[in-house]
C-alpha cells in the first residue's frame, strides 16, 4: 500500500475492499401462491356453475318443447353406433354462443303454463 486511504491508489482508482452485498429475502412464505389458487379455484367453481345451469335450462326446454331442443342440439349429436347410444357433445354446444343464447331466449319465452307443466 502506498498510504493512500491504505486502500489502493488514487490515481488509478483500484481498491482492494470488496462492496457490500446486500441480500433481501423476498419469499412471502407461498401466500401469493396460495391466494391465486383460491382465486383460480373460484373462477372454476363459477364457470362450472354457469354451465350447470345452462345444461338445466337445456333439459327443461327438452321436456317442455323437444322439437325446439332438437333443432338447438342437432350439429352436436353424435350419432349412435352398435356399441353406443347417440349422445350430445355439450361442451361443443356450449362453446357455441349462439346455441347458448338460444337456450337463454327459449327458456325465457317459454310460457308459465308450459313451466307449471312441468312439474
Amino acid at each position: 500500500m502506498n498510504g493512500y486511504w491504505d486502500t489502493g491508489t488514487w490515481d488509478s482508482a483500484t481498491w482492494d475492499y470488496v462492496p457490500v452485498l446486500i441480500d433481501i429475502d423476498t419469499h412471502d412464505g407461498g401466500k401469493r401462491k396460495k391466494e391465486e389458487d383460491a382465486y383460480r379455484k373460484q373462477e372454476a367453481d363459477k364457470a362450472k356453475a354457469r354451465r350447470d345451469e345452462v345444461l338445466a335450462l337445456f333439459e327443461q326446454i327438452v321436456e317442455g318443447k323437444p322439437k325446439i331442443a332438437k333443432e338447438i342440439a342437432e350439429p352436436f349429436v353424435i350419432k349412435a353406433t352398435t356399441q353406443a347410444p347417440a349422445v350430445i357433445d355439450y361442451d361443443a354446444m356450449l362453446a357455441d354462443l349462439d346455441r347458448v343464447n338460444k337456450i337463454y331466449n327459449e327458456h325465457i319465452e317459454m310460457d308459465d303454463e308450459d313451466v307449471l307443466a312441468l312439474i
